[in-house]
């Protein structure tokens, strides 16, 4: 068994020995890469001949704007609350969003956002414009308790014009009866 061990390991050694031989650069020959990116270029060139080969990063096209990762951040930390029907006291499990979005806006001074007040379909367009006014209302005010200045928050009721579903079933309309924070732009 001991023998057996041995002639293992010693074929071990000698394969990663071969593999760290051949460590050689490689030549690239008869290619001109080129790149219109005003990024950081590095340029290599080819021992055999002149050719040279210039490697561009054009990652930062892939980069996203502040504003798409500012939009984004909110929706992690929440960016909507939920009502009860025809009510415009959001429901407790809004406060831990709203404390996210409170802290969100206070790292955030520069940002200004609008509460979108929406209802379900139910109800008169005239009631539910004024039911999405009060519900925009009562998480401004929330905010605004949590240190966030009120001037960078604005108000507007879709009421039942805007809806996130369109179904009509009582799981539908929970998801329409909401208040959504939005960065202005």
């Amino acid at each position: 068994m001991f023998l057996i061990k041995k002639y293992l390991y010693l074929i071990l050694v000698i394969v990663l020995a071969s593999c760290t031989e051949n460590t050689k650069n490689i030549p690239i020959t008869g290619a001109d890469v080129t790149s219109d990116n005003n990024s950081e270029d590095t340029t290599i060139k080819n021992q055999d001949d002149s050719s040279e080969i210039k490697v561009s990063d054009n990652a930062s096209e892939n980069k996203k704007s502040m504003e798409e990762i500012l939009i984004e951040e909110l929706i992690e930390v929440g960016d909507r609350v939920f009502f009860d029907y025809d009510e415009s006291r959001f429901k407790n499990e809004g406060v831990e969003t709203l404390k996210r979005q409170a802290r969100f806006l206070l790292n955030n001074k520069d940002l200004t956002v609008r509460i979108e007040g929406h209802c379900d379909q139910r109800g008169t367009r005239e009631y539910n414009l004024a039911l999405g006014e009060r519900r925009a209302f009562s998480v401004k005010s929330f905010l605004v308790s949590l240190g966030v200045e009120e001037s960078r928050i604005s108000v507007i009721s879709y009421g039942k014009e805007k809806p996130q579903s369109l179904n009509e079933n009582e799981a539908s309309w929970a998801q329409n009866r909401t208040a959504i924070t939005v960065i202005n732009q």
